[in-house]
């Protein structure tokens, strides 16, 4: 696993999204009032960019077709069986960290 910071906590404020990149991987990280949430970045319907879509409290909207997903679970709204992968956040000292598998 690795550990990676990616921002400062000052750069996710409540209601915004944080896009990460690693090569072709994408992680975007979401903050829900004060609480922030990692889920692969790459809408599993057609490929779209999620950080181009919107947050709307724990809703992510894919800026493509529109589908949904809980950011907190991962969870598309219409199939909990289907889901974005979801990563471990950690802040600490003021810095935001993601451990990817």
């Amino acid at each position: 696993m690795a550990r990676v910071r990616i921002a400062s906590l000052a750069e996710i404020p409540p209601g915004q999204m944080f896009e990460y990149t690693d090569g072709d991987d994408r992680f975007l990280v979401c903050n829900v009032d004060g609480k922030l949430h990692a889920v692969d970045g790459t809408c599993p319907h057609r490929g779209g960019p999620l950080f181009h879509g919107a947050l709307h409290g724990a809703t992510l909207v894919c800026p493509w077709h529109a589908w949904e997903f809980d950011c907190r679970s991962g969870e598309y709204d219409y199939n909990p069986e289907l889901r974005l992968e979801t990563f471990r956040v950690e802040v600490e000292h003021g810095s935001v960290y993601l451990v990817i598998p």
